[in-house]
């Protein structure tokens, strides 16, 4: 790679002129500046980011922290941030913290110390985080997708989770289910407690009360999902319809369902918070509720592009609307001589 001195060589300048042209920063003539932009493309000179961040203190790097990129929802937000951050000259660096706080602090702590200017985070926790809250204070520029954290008035983005379930558990209602069970990730998780509150408003609305034993709560992987929904589907009360409040836990209720040998839609119907590639694939094909995804990480990553661009003004809280795709996994529910 060339280097400043052998491009300065070139352009006959001296290295500090060439230095302040290809750095952008301080004065040079005209002249200078063609001279050194000529020279530095004839010799294919790439910056030294490495250099240039340890001279100015700053580098064109933000952070990109996520629950889990196993999970393609994270992968997609994760697209829609890089699409954003190229655009804008900026590189991303990715951290997972498999829904651990411990993990998320660890990762924070690491990415600070790599000197991003930027942070994107989708929170391990709902719950109060003095971390977050101190950088907040310094005026460190941050941005939630997907979650809230409490106490903290921070940028985020997110979907309207409440507005989505409760249209997916009115169709169920509507269908004639009364026996509604939901499988759910840590109500903990503001996104959670809010697809949970969709839930309640539309047993609500319908005059039905909520059966707290249909209720349940899986640790974030597919294998909790599975035993819950397999309790749900083992209890003498079986409920006709099953709600997943994420991609995981809808994989759980179908994994349990096959373990069962329950046909869906025949035996128990299914809706799925979440509309990954392979809803449409399987068979019956997925009814689900469909969130903007990628746009959440495009805006979530255009936000914080405005807040380094140097906007001060009060934490922004984005809702994108989702979407509701009726498709195969839902009917009636059964009488019962198996007749609907």
């Amino acid at each position: 790679m060339a280097t400043i001195r052998e491009v300065a060589e070139r352009a006959g300048v001296s290295p500090a002129t060439a230095a302040r042209v290809l750095g952008a920063y301080g004065y040079s003539s005209e002249e200078s500046r063609k001279k050194v932009q000529a020279a530095a493309q004839e010799l294919n000179y790439h910056p030294d980011q490495v250099a240039r961040s340890l001279a100015t203190g700053r580098t064109s790097v933000i952070g990109l922290v996520v629950a889990d990129i196993e999970n393609p929802f994270f992968a997609e937000i994760a697209r829609g941030v890089a699409d954003v951050a190229a655009a804008h000259g900026l590189t991303i660096i990715l951290a997972n913290t498999d829904e651990d706080q411990a993990k998320q602090r660890e990762a924070i702590k690491v990415l600070l110390g790599m000197r991003v200017v930027g942070l994107i985070i989708a929170p391990a926790s709902s719950r109060y985080q003095p971390d977050l809250a101190g950088l907040h204070e310094r005026g460190f520029p941050i941005v939630l997708v997907d979650r809230r954290v409490e106490g903290v008035q921070l940028d985020s983005v997110l979907a309207m989770n409440a507005e989505g379930a409760e249209e997916a558990v009115t169709y169920l209602l509507d269908l004639g289910h009364r026996g509604i069970g939901v499988v759910s990730d840590s109500p903990e998780i503001t996104t959670n407690a809010e697809r949970l509150e969709g839930y309640r408003r539309a047993h609500g609305r319908a005059g039905l009360q909520v059966d707290e034993a249909l209720v349940r709560v899986a640790q974030y992987t597919r294998a909790a999902a599975q035993r819950e929904a397999r309790a749900l589907l083992e209890s003498p009360n079986r409920p006709t319809a099953l709600f997943g409040t994420g991609n995981f836990m809808t994989i759980g209720c179908l994994l349990a369902a096959r373990d069962l040998g329950l046909s869906i839609p025949r035996d128990v119907a299914l809706v799925g918070f979440d509309d990954m590639d392979w809803a449409t694939i399987i068979r019956p094909q997925l009814t689900t509720v469909a969130q903007p995804t990628r746009l959440m990480g495009r805006a979530g990553a255009e936000q914080l592009v405005a807040r380094l661009g140097g906007d001060r003004s009060p934490a922004r809280e984005i809702r994108l609307p989702v979407q509701f795709h009726v498709r195969e996994s839902c009917a009636p529910p059964a009488k019962a001589d198996g007749q609907r």
